[in-house]
């Protein structure tokens, strides 16, 4: 663990949150140990690893359910996190703002320098060329990429383009966060396949991962929603 804070503190991230990921697999079935552990990832900001470890936390509760946990397991669990920045830019956009912290959970688990095997970047997992496309929507003199992975702007972007996503969809939710997660093409097409109903919607899409993403997504919703009652 100190070594994971140390290198915090230098401002190495990524090599930061590769010591942590070691140290949690090494503790991941000592209950004992993942709420401390969950604590102090949270403490220094590896918000990934806490959620990570409170989750699987939770796992080995006799409470069986997650509702049936001690609500401040749970929420730390499902946290708030960035939350006047998320709500902001969610209700920027008239979405609501349980919504945003359930995509953004499930992109990227709150961690601001998240990276995908696809090269999905920051809390809300845009890809370079989409965060390309924002910028010159909104008019950003001298972007660069690099720029994705400050929360204010990556959290921004993310709104914006689901927004947009939405809009190209007719202004279906469920249609805009499966384009978010497989692109807008691919929601069309799907769409046109199910007709209106969004439960055959989801049935009919051609791959598992948006699939899951949806039910990830709204399970998410239905945790933030039960919590918090309101952002």
């Amino acid at each position: 663990l100190s070594k994971g804070r140390l290198l915090f503190e230098l401002d190495q991230r990524a090599d930061a949150l590769t010591a942590l990921d070691r140290l949690y697999e090494q503790h991941k079935d000592d209950v004992r140990v993942l709420y401390p552990l969950s604590l102090e990832f949270e403490r220094i900001g590896a918000y990934r690893n806490s959620i990570t470890a409170m989750t699987r936390l939770l796992q080995f509760s006799p409470a069986g359910l997650v509702e049936n946990a001690p609500i401040f397991l749970q929420q730390r669990a499902y946290p708030l996190r960035f939350r006047d920045l998320v709500t902001r830019e969610a209700e920027a956009v008239r979405v609501d703002p349980f919504l945003y912290f359930s995509m953004i959970r499930q992109e990227s688990l709150f961690e601001e320098g998240a990276r995908s095997y696809a090269a999905a970047q920051g809390l809300a997992q845009i890809i370079p060329d989409t965060a390309r496309w924002v910028a010159e929507q909104q008019g950003h003199p001298d972007w660069s990429n690099e720029l994705i992975y400050r929360p204010y702007i990556n959290v921004n972007f993310g709104a914006y383009y689901l927004d947009w996503v939405r809009d190209y969809l007719d202004g279906n939710l469920v249609s805009a966060l499966v384009g978010y997660n497989a692109g807008p093409g691919n929601s069309e097409y799907w769409r046109e396949l199910s007709g209106p109903d969004d439960t055959i919607f989801v049935e009919v899409l051609g791959v598992n991962e948006p699939r899951l993403y949806v039910q990830l997504i709204l399970a998410n919703v239905y945790h933030y929603t039960r919590l918090y009652g309101s952002p």
